[in-house]
């Protein structure tokens, strides 16, 4: 996993959107068959933003900005459907967005602003990473044993999560949508 550099007065943040059971169980348990290390510290999710370096005084300045943001939203139906991949720039198998992708792509951009604003290292694609960084064997092996993959929910709101230097994910604050 990418964490970019950060200073010791700053933690990394990211904004996600939980992927809710049975299908968080599965995911991690397939991430860890496909030898992912950081099936059991990640939990499966939709990123919109990835882990950012936060000035830990501006943490306030960052849940408003959610608060805000969650406010101008209202739930949307996502859902999953097939593989795809970004090789060869990138070793990732991922859950293709096949609903929902729009309203993803509009709460990203809302959300990359004020006390979150970055520059992003790809162009923002909505997806559910799969198997990111292993062998091109296990890369296949994701790619054709979750094609047939189908996962359809109502989307709440989401999700502030710190990342320790590990890589682990800690649940911070969930916002829920207003609308």
């Amino acid at each position: 996993m990418y964490l970019p550099p950060k200073t010791d007065d700053q933690e990394w943040l990211g904004v996600l959107i939980a992927i809710p059971e049975p299908w968080v169980t599965e995911l991690t348990a397939a991430r860890r068959e496909l030898g992912d290390p950081a099936a059991d510290c990640v939990p499966a999710h939709l990123t919109l933003i990835p882990p950012t370096p936060v000035n830990v005084d501006e943490r306030e300045d960052v849940f408003r900005h959610l608060q805000h943001v969650a406010s101008h939203f209202g739930p949307f139906r996502l859902s999953l459907s097939g593989t795809g991949t970004f090789l060869p720039t990138s070793p990732v198998v991922f859950l293709d967005v096949t609903e929902g992708a729009d309203a993803c792509m509009s709460l990203a951009d809302e959300l990359r602003s004020g006390p979150l604003d970055h520059q992003a290292r790809f162009p923002y694609h909505p997806h559910v990473t799969l198997a990111h960084g292993l062998p091109e064997e296990s890369l296949h092996r994701a790619r054709a044993g979750w094609a047939d993959f189908e996962a359809s929910w109502m989307v709440p709101g989401f999700r502030l999560d710190s990342v320790d230097p590990n890589g682990r994910y800690n649940t911070r604050a969930l916002f829920d949508f207003a609308l």
